[in-house]
């Protein structure tokens, strides 16, 4: 499936204004190719990426066209949007599977290290850098970054504490998410957004982690719990290949990574505007809400700790460093 960023008379609109501007015809337009995780175009991660694409168009009167295909749309998995990127594929990606591939975001899923959104904040911005080495190894640019909400827990079955995840298979999307889920007696199944609906149908999996206003929009009717147990945050990063952004004029790369920060930034804020209204309409449609107890989070947070050490052992010095100064600045 693919989103149209225009109708075809805007875009010959757009083609007209250009000549005009410029007094002589345009070269032929760049068309790069994106690919976004989510399936669902009403999802605010997605919407952002649209409004990118559209702004970017206009901004270059045409001279740079970007398709967007929805999870799911094309023969990636979510977790190879980075090698698809990296191969040009695809040119754009927003990446939000990349922990093994790129593993330094790992540290931003290490459940209960991070506590709030202060924190997550504070986490971007150490974390920052470090990406952009890894992802530049493989000669890909970062543009952007944005977060969701805390994940918390969603159920078709009975979920309402800690303890009932014992028995339960719960979808995530991290190896660091899974954890949690193994340590409190549940069976994790990583899966990209895609195939998390039919799974739920299906029963393959009893419920998943996510937030209101991420996997919520889509899942909700197939969900009958919400144990708003704040177990991790999860990033997502807008990127480039770099050799398809060298080919761009200088003023269309300065008009793309302007965009790309802007709709970032739109996306969180976004997701967290949406939250509270989303979860109190569920309420209201008839799933169970139950919030997390002071008790539990400490319960999680002692129980976890152990594994933020060993998940620097078996990681590369870079996602070491960045989590020693994650620690640190958290005090955990």
């Amino acid at each position: 499936m693919r989103i149209s960023i225009r109708q075809n008379f805007v875009a010959a609109c757009l083609v007209l204004a250009a000549l005009a501007f410029h007094g002589k015809p345009s070269q032929a337009a760049t068309t790069w190719e994106c690919y976004v995780y989510n399936p669902v175009a009403t999802q605010p991660s997605v919407q952002a990426v649209v409004h990118m694409v559209d702004e970017i168009k206009e901004k270059t009167h045409g001279d740079l066209v970007i398709n967007v295909h929805l999870g799911g749309s094309l023969p990636i998995k979510a977790d190879g949007i980075t090698a698809g990127v990296q191969d040009s594929v695809i040119q754009f990606g927003d990446d939000g599977f990349a922990t093994g591939t790129i593993p330094v975001t790992g540290i931003l899923h290490l459940p209960m290290l991070i506590q709030n959104e202060s924190e997550m904040k504070k986490a971007l911005e150490i974390v920052h850098p470090y990406l952009d080495a890894a992802y530049g190894r493989r000669g890909i640019e970062v543009l952007g970054q944005y977060y969701y909400p805390v994940q918390v827990i969603w159920g078709r079955k009975k979920i309402e504490s800690l303890a009932d995840i014992k028995g339960l298979k719960l979808r995530v999307t991290s190896v660091e998410q899974g954890e949690f889920v193994r340590r409190f007696g549940g069976v994790a199944l990583t899966m990209g957004s895609p195939d998390v609906a039919a799974a739920l149908d299906r029963g393959v999996v009893d419920g998943a982690f996510t937030a209101s206003s991420g996997g919520g929009i889509p899942w909700h009717d197939l969900l009958k719990y919400r144990f708003a147990f704040p177990t991790s945050w999860v990033n997502s990063t807008y990127i480039v290949n770099e050799d398809a952004m060298k080919a761009l004029p200088p003023a269309t790369q300065a008009i793309v990574r302007e965009a790309a920060t802007k709709w970032a930034a739109w996306a969180s804020q976004e997701m967290d505007r949406q939250e509270d209204e989303l979860t109190k309409q569920f309420g209201k449609a008839g799933m169970v809400l139950t919030d997390a107890k002071p008790e539990e989070i400490k319960e999680a947070t002692d129980k976890m700790r152990p594994y933020w050490d060993e998940w620097a052992k078996h990681h590369p010095a870079d996602a070491r460093e960045a989590l020693g100064k994650l620690r640190a600045a958290v005090g955990r």
